[in-house]
């Protein structure tokens, strides 16, 4: 069962999304809440890296699958809580994309700040949803758009 799930409608094919989620240094770009992520090797599973919080958190991570232009999913270690991120897509048609981004919280400690993590992860995740949705329809079309174009489908 995932803790957080937030899918969009994105209008771009599969291979602009593929191209910003594979590179790992654009991550800041879409994702607000992180300032500087590296993979130490290729976006491939067994792939380890680490993502620098804005918050100045280093949040160690593996690449634990990765699905040619359909999905990839990633572990991190934050404060002794195992996060696992699930990154999929669907074509929908030749210029739109159901993207769906999820989490599971586990370990140890998980117990004590599930709901407060859920809740920050929530929020943090469907910003960066949006903002990836706007880059990829940007980059789909060549050239920027003003406002929001993410369609949200629905939190859990």
């Amino acid at each position: 069962m995932n803790d957080v799930n937030v899918q969009v409608i994105v209008k771009s094919p599969p291979s602009e999304i593929w191209k910003i989620w594979s590179n790992f240094a654009e991550a800041p770009l879409w994702d607000t809440d992180v300032r500087q992520c590296q993979l130490d090797g290729p976006f491939q599973a067994g792939t380890r890296g680490k993502c620098v919080l804005k918050n100045g958190l280093n949040m160690p991570l593996k690449l634990e699958a990765v699905s040619l232009h359909e999905s990839y999913r990633n572990s991190a270690r934050l404060l002794w809580i195992d996060l696992e991120f699930d990154h999929r897509m669907r074509r929908l048609s030749a210029d739109e994309t159901h993207v769906v981004h999820s989490a599971k919280i586990s370990g140890p400690l998980s117990f004590l700040y599930r709901g407060l993590l859920r809740k920050a992860l929530t929020v943090a995740m469907t910003t960066a949803l949006d903002n990836l949705c706007t880059l990829a329809e940007q980059r789909a079309i060549g050239a920027p758009r003003h406002g929001k174009t993410a369609t949200p489908l629905h939190l859990v």
